[in-house]
């Protein structure tokens, strides 16, 4: 008997992590115990327990969405290359000839999962686990150009537009309109907005239902790369991105 308590825990516990990882993100306590099919009283301890593991965030208004913990577990899901993740993202450097790189949403940031190192002597200071800011990487705003508008809405609530270099955007409606091009083009750029000298290009991992589990970019050192050469590499990199959405 015991042992079906705990089974039948374990069950709700994950439907209500089911729940709260559903679009348009953060969703009420009503809302998830509904979609859930789970009393509230229970489905407040589980989210009282998920977030003091940091599977869920809360926002102190009532809201919860996806917290860190739950994030770095996909990435560690994406970091398996028994789907061949690697291999596309090796014949892309070997086709570009730059540094590349898979990066996912991770709390308020994008996180580098994988990377490739160029063959050339010069070398771009990136690593595994490496948090970028959402809205002034090429890969961040690939990610945040195809969540739910709620979502991304918040994400950039928490996180703000802090100036990483003088190239950074930070008026919210200009970065509106630079992610509305990125939805109608497909990939998405920045040349020096995260780190002065550094230029990059990304485009979204996107799911059956058209939710970004990822960013395929390419990173260059701008005395390298100019902002044209950057922009043909835009082919290569969505279709990369289109590789590894289909391994997922």
């Amino acid at each position: 008997m015991d042992r079906e308590k705990s089974v039948n825990s374990v069950a709700k516990a994950l439907r209500v992590l089911q729940a709260v990882a559903r679009p348009e993100l953060p969703h009420r306590l009503g809302e998830i115990a509904a979609h859930a099919g789970v009393p509230k009283a229970s489905t407040h301890r589980i989210l009282a327990t998920l977030v003091e593991e940091g599977y869920v965030v809360a926002d102190g208004e009532g809201r919860y969405s996806v917290g860190f913990q739950l994030h770095a577990l996909a990435a560690q899901v994406l970091s398996d290359d028994a789907v061949g993740i690697d291999a596309v993202l090796r014949a892309l450097q070997q086709r570009l000839g730059q540094a590349v790189h898979l990066a996912v949403l991770s709390g308020e940031s994008a996180t580098y999962t994988h990377k490739v190192d160029p063959g050339h002597a010069y070398r771009i200071a990136t690593e595994i686990g490496m948090p970028l800011p959402l809205h002034a990487s090429a890969a961040g705003k690939a990610l945040l150009a195809h969540l739910p508008e709620a979502e991304a809405e918040a994400l950039l609530d928490r996180a703000g537009l802090p100036a990483r270099t003088p190239h950074t955007l930070t008026d919210r409606a200009a970065l509106q309109r630079e992610l509305d091009r990125v939805r109608e083009e497909g990939h998405a750029a920045e040349y020096e907005e995260a780190d002065e000298a550094i230029c990059s290009l990304a485009a979204p991992v996107l799911d059956a239902d058209g939710y970004p589990r990822g960013a395929v970019s390419v990173s260059s050192l701008v005395f390298l790369v100019t902002r044209d050469q950057l922009q043909a590499f835009a082919p290569a990199v969505r279709q990369a991105a289109q590789e590894v959405a289909r391994r997922l």
